[in-house]
């Protein structure tokens, strides 16, 4: 689907043994040879702000294009998989290792008043909400610096 589980794990090897903490590939998903295990219960996706946040951050602060084209592939996938049917809305996901993936019928608040404003300030004209004059809160609320005197 393009989207992340809500959870995902690394696989991990005990330091003082060397032997790899296991897993069971038929209740986790596993890319071959890769490094990130996903329970078969996490592969829900909830549209959280996280993602979208910190390739908005990255983009301010480094200009660098890829964070603007991974925030894209993000945005479509949400348009492809998340958005309802007749277009009034969008829903959480089920499972996001299954096309396309079913949905649970709600959507939480923080989608539209975190990860798409987080979306909407990727896009925009780096003068729109300056990080040079505004810090976020934790629920996306530019808030303006300011000085005690």
């Amino acid at each position: 689907s393009g989207l992340a589980p809500e959870i995902a794990y690394f696989r991990w090897t005990n330091p003082a043994t060397g032997v790899e903490k296991p897993f069971d590939a038929n209740t986790q998903l596993v890319k071959p040879g890769g490094d990130i295990l996903v329970h078969a219960s996490d592969r829900h996706n909830l549209l959280r702000p996280e993602t979208v946040e910190s390739l908005f951050i990255l983009w301010r602060i480094t200009g660098e294009a890829k964070w603007r084209d991974y925030g894209w592939r993000i945005f479509e996938a949400f348009e492809q998989w998340a958005r309802l049917p007749d277009g009034h809305g969008y829903s959480n996901l089920l499972d996001v290792a299954v096309v396309p993936p079913q949905h649970t019928d709600k959507m939480e608040t923080f989608f539209v008043s975190e990860t798409l404003k987080y979306l909407y300030l990727l896009f925009s004209d780096s003068s729109t909400v300056p990080l040079s004059r505004y810090v976020f809160n934790t629920e996306a609320h530019p808030l303006p610096h300011f000085t005690w005197n």
